[in-house]
């Protein structure tokens, strides 16, 4: 949880200030660094103004009821980040309380993750099979009456009777691991939230992947997860992450470890560029943020004023670029290079495995596409929805300034309405939407689509190249069965002479002689040589090369073609001198 204070005084002291411990000591930032890409780390929260920082890492529930009960005196913006949800339902609970969440969203929140023993082993090859699957599933589920059903309240584990006698889960997280592109964007009078599934690249390849099950082949390399963001009207942002390793007991091997480091990396980075005792000359340039306005001035006037950085917080933990430019931005990406290495095999050997591969790779592309388009339409909601929040409350300024006339009441009483429902955001934070929106499109959505174009390149020509193979195939064969029917022409008046010559006929005998026969054979045997060499170019049966080469010439070939690879002695005179 992080925590930014609009006024530009000391931080309020509170009873429960004895948590916090000072953010800009150097000592406790690398230790609050270190906890926060730890599994064993629950939340944090983390209170900042312009002169001071402070920052308190496992917060029990009371702790967070002390903190929602203070916000309503202390004017202070709190950034506050929870891991695994379901083992904190009291915070949550708190939270929600406070700023009025509804019991839907809170009791999603509060799902319990994926396990082996909840997980449907039924595949579902498409969107259809999700919902109308025509396997029927086992009795060893409870199955919930359709009348009782109040999602409002049973949120841990739902089963809808479906045509076929089969009961649909509807818990939370098994449909955002089936539907990798679901998303949600909720309001309320106290509240923006966002929830989305994001997707980093934590698999060693995509051929590792490619080995693993059916179902998985069909989805992108990487790790999935779920998160909230959530920014309130007191200045608040809060981020909720789904367990990334759930029901996993003791530590996690070196690659767990690895892949939790790149899917807190962004968060990371984030709370990093909030303490004064990060150090700004050894980062990268792109990963400088513009949160706290003391670290960043131009001019002697700070980047960003108290009032943007609620906003500016929500859309960095948003904009997690570092990810999406390892999926599919930068140029030698994942999919484009297997893409390549397939057209390079298919060159070699063409082969309708090949197909095979570039379906999965099809639909990998395609709900990468998806997820990335529910990215770009919770931006488009946000805008829109903050456009007409401020519009609404300029028409209520204006209202109060001016005389009213007879329509306009009620155009005012429905921007109070309009203006009750949602968080704006800043300005500043606008803008930086509006680029990322541009981003999304150009580097990934159109990135994406070149690669779901290739691929479709592909297929029509892996199936051109084998057509080409077989046309060959059969090119060699009939070239083969020309070439024994002409030798069979060419021998066959030769056979015909010779088993005249063979006769025993009394009036014949001793008037042939062995000059005889093969002067005849050899008018016989150039007649039809030149007979066949006529008609083969004639009819365009004439062979210009030999079908097959020998053992021995093939050998030859191929020591004459290695020794002149070999320099000489004078080549390699000439070059020393």
């Amino acid at each position: 949880m992080f925590s930014t204070t609009v006024t530009h005084t000391a931080l309020s002291s509170e009873e429960d200030s004895g948590i916090f411990e000072d953010f800009d000591s150097k000592a406790v930032f690398k230790k609050c660094a270190a906890a926060v890409l730890s599994k064993d780390t629950k939340n944090f929260v983390l209170e900042f103004e312009n002169l001071s920082a402070k920052c308190a890492l496992d917060v029990d529930s009371e702790g967070i009821k002390n903190l929602c009960s203070t916000e309503e005196t202390v004017n202070k913006m709190d950034a506050r980040n929870i891991w695994a949800p379901e083992t904190q339902r009291e915070s949550l609970v708190a939270i929600a309380t406070h700023y009025g969440f509804s019991p839907r969203l809170l009791g999603l929140m509060k799902c319990k993750p994926l396990t082996p023993h909840l997980v449907s082993t039924i595949p579902y090859h498409s969107r259809r099979d999700f919902w109308h699957s025509p396997k029927p599933r086992p009795n060893s589920e409870k199955v919930v009456d359709e009348k009782s059903i109040d999602i409002e309240r049973d949120h841990e584990r739902i089963y809808i009777p479906s045509t076929q006698s089969e009961a649909i889960d509807l818990n939370h997280y098994t449909i955002v691991n089936e539907v990798w592109h679901y998303a949600s964007v909720d309001w309320g009078s106290k509240y923006l939230c966002i929830g989305y599934n994001s997707l980093f690249n934590t698999a060693a390849s995509l051929k590792a992947h490619a080995e693993s099950t059916q179902k998985n082949q069909n989805r992108p390399a990487g790790k999935r997860v779920w998160m909230w963001l959530i920014l309130c009207d007191d200045g608040t942002v809060i981020s909720v992450h789904e367990n990334a390793y759930p029901n996993h007991d003791g530590p996690l091997d070196p690659e767990e470890q690895k892949n939790l480091d790149i899917i807190r990396r962004n968060l990371r980075n984030v709370f990093c560029q909030i303490s004064n005792a990060n150090d700004t000359n050894v980062q990268n340039p792109l990963e400088t943020l513009s949160i706290r306005a003391p670290s960043l001035k131009i001019d002697g006037q700070p980047h960003a004023s108290p009032a943007d950085v609620p906003s500016l917080l929500f859309y960095y933990l948003f904009d997690d670029w570092y990810t999406s430019y390892s999926l599919v931005a930068r140029k030698e990406h994942q999919y484009g290079s297997q893409l390549e290495l397939l057209r390079a095999k298919m060159f070699t050997t063409a082969d309708l495995q090949h197909v095979d591969d570039l379906h999965h790779y099809g639909r990998q592309l395609a709900v990468l596409k998806r997820i990335y388009q529910s990215y770009s339409n919770i931006i488009e909601r946000v805008l829109d929805r903050s456009k007409q929040i401020q519009h609404a409350k300029s028409i209520v300024s204006d209202n109060t300034t001016r005389p009213q006339r007879g329509f306009e009441p009620a155009q005012s009483s429905e921007a109070t309405i309009s203006t009750s429902i949602g968080v704006p955001i800043s300005t500043t934070a606008r803008v930086r939407f509006e680029r990322l929106k541009d981003r999304i499109g150009l580097y990934c959505l159109n990135e994406i689509q070149d690669c779901i174009d290739e691929k479709d390149a592909l297929v029509l020509l892996n199936f051109n190249l084998i057509a080409i193979k077989e046309s060959s195939a059969v090119e060699s064969l009939t070239r083969i069965t020309i070439l024994l029917a002409k030798v069979t022409i060419l021998f066959l008046p030769v056979s015909l002479m010779t088993g005249y010559f063979s006769v025993q006929i009394d009036d014949l005998a001793g008037r042939y002689t062995v000059v005889t026969y093969w002067t005849t054979f050899a008018v016989i045997m150039t007649l039809s040589f030149c007979f066949l060499l006529v008609f083969g170019k004639l009819s365009g049966t004439q062979e210009a090369k030999p079908i097959y080469q020998s053992l021995s010439r093939v050998f030859f070939n191929k020591s004459r073609a290695f020794f002149r690879s070999k320099p000489t002695l004078g080549s390699k005179i000439k070059v020393m001198t």
